[in-house]
């Protein structure tokens, strides 16, 4: 289980508070003075001219209108962008511009972080680095008043092979209407090489042999939609070759999560290595490896 994270939400909370989303405006400046009225002319014989009236004061500028009314959404992040060798995987997010202060590394994810509504510049830079720097930039992210969304990057930054998948963002914007006393479950396939995409996901017993398929020919970066189980214990396989044989099983244990929502992803580290990483709903990412080839 990852459980090191380094990352700052109020830095984020802030930094969204100060700079609000990009459709934020802010107030325009106040009216300019109005000119002094000019000395009236000196009387005839010694007698003093009368004071010119004073100008009238400008109208003050009308302020900007808030660009959100309060309403927020809330969103959640994970890292499984695959680097060379596994090695200098810390990534900084940038929001509009600017340093959120949320940074981390491949398997490390956040719990949910509230957003004004409205749209986002979101951009992925290597650790240290600059905005321009930014290995993806993601442009008008949505976040909407109301909404949970689950938002991942995946892929190699730098693919070994020509068909093997490149670095990419997907995100769910998930369906909070949970029946009483279930585990809303999203299954994700963020594994980025070839081999694994696409894949078929099967149910399988406990001695790991199929026995009903869960998911056919399930691409990279797809989602699967939203099923509700009373837990999440269940075991599953991968079936590489799509020819009805488990190449890789895992057994998932009860989390004791209800009335909530559990992403799993699917993934692989540099060296091809397949493991499951469940998004548990306070941010915490268990990585789950394959059973022992029996």
């Amino acid at each position: 289980m990852k459980t090191h994270l380094t990352f700052s939400l109020l830095s984020l909370s802030l930094l969204v508070a100060c700079g609000g989303s990009k459709d934020d405006t802010g107030g325009s400046s106040d009216g300019t003075d109005g000119t002094d009225g000019t000395d009236g002319t000196d009387g005839t014989d010694g007698t003093d001219g009368t004071d010119g009236t004073d100008g009238t004061d400008g109208t003050d500028g009308t302020d900007g209108t808030d660009g959100t009314g309060g309403e927020t959404g809330r969103l959640r992040l994970a890292h499984f962008g695959v680097f060379p060798g596994d090695t200098g995987t810390t990534v900084d997010i940038y929001v509009n511009g600017a340093a959120s202060g949320i940074s981390f590394d491949f398997l490390e994810g956040t719990p949910y972080v509230d957003l004004p509504a409205g749209a986002y510049d979101v951009a992925i830079v290597p650790g240290g680095g600059m905005l321009s720097d930014a290995v993806l930039t993601v442009e008008d992210f949505p976040v909407a008043a109301g909404s949970s969304t689950s938002v991942w990057a995946a892929g190699y930054v730098a693919p070994p092979g020509m068909d093997d998948n490149g670095f990419t963002v997907g995100f769910i914007n998930e369906d909070r209407a949970i029946p009483a006393g279930n585990v809303r479950v999203y299954v994700v396939h963020a594994a980025p090489l070839a081999a694994f995409d696409p894949v078929d996901v099967w149910l399988v017993d406990d001695s790991c042999a199929p026995s009903a398929p869960l998911l056919t020919s399930f691409a990279f970066n797809a989602a699967s939609p939203a099923v509700d189980v009373p837990s999440t214990q269940v075991n599953v396989g991968l079936d590489v070759g799509q020819n009805g044989t488990v190449d890789a099983c895992f057994k998932i244990p009860d989390t004791g999560i209800v009335d909530d929502v559990v992403v799993v992803y699917a993934v692989n580290n540099s060296a091809g290595a397949p493991s499951l990483v469940a998004q548990l709903p306070d941010g915490t990412m268990a990585q789950l490896l394959p059973e022992p080839p029996r």
